[in-house]
């Protein structure tokens, strides 16, 4: 199973980064799971909101990923770069609808939400994303649920930046196993939010 975390300049660090570490420890520990950072541009480093430069491992190309994951930042504050200058520049929605046919599940975290939303492949369903955003959200035809995780099937997504550590423990415990995404909270000395669905559902 391949992870891809879809990353821009302007990102949240920890939007992206929280889950990569969660998803990074999965793969260490199970058989055939992986997790990239992606960039829709190719570009082969990327620059996040508070200055930290880091590379990715390639270009996002949908259908090769089995989850897709969307990092947030620099919504609500209509920055230059990040989540809201890329879908001003709109490049990037065509892709995810892709990948929303192609993924077994597609997450948000935070304002990746927004991305996902604009591109038309959350009406009717369940989510979040930052708090700030919540009208708009709903604006796009989402239910929107004020949870810290929203699971609703093949589309996951999270709160404020934080919650990319719930999310991506919970995707864990849903594709892999409860017991490694338990492990995998221990070891990092974390508590885990679980969000409001049983994993067999």
């Amino acid at each position: 199973m391949l992870a891809d975390i879809v990353v821009f300049d302007g990102l949240d660090e920890l939007d992206a980064l929280g889950p990569y570490e969660i998803l990074r420890r999965a793969g260490q520990l199970s058989i055939d799971f992986s997790v990239r950072l992606v960039a829709h541009t190719g570009q082969h480093t990327v620059c996040a909101a508070s200055g930290l430069t880091f590379a990715t491992d390639g270009p996002f190309v949908p259908g090769e990923a089995d989850l897709v994951i969307v990092a947030g930042g620099g919504w609500n504050a209509r920055s230059k770069q990040g989540a809201w200058a890329e879908y001003q520049k709109g490049e990037l929605a065509p892709l995810l609808v892709e990948a929303a046919r192609s993924a077994t599940a597609i997450a948000g975290v935070c304002t990746g939400t927004m991305l996902w939303a604009h591109a038309g492949v959350l009406n009717g369903r369940r989510a979040n994303t930052h708090h700030t955003a919540h009208e708009e959200l709903a604006d796009l035809g989402v239910i929107v649920v004020p949870d810290r995780v929203v699971d609703d099937g093949d589309v996951v997504t999270s709160g404020g930046v934080t919650s990319g550590l719930d999310l991506a423990l919970w995707l864990v415990a849903r594709e892999l196993s409860e017991l490694l995404a338990q492990q995998i909270a221990k070891s990092i000395e974390y508590k885990w939010f679980r969000p409001n669905r049983s994993i067999s559902a």
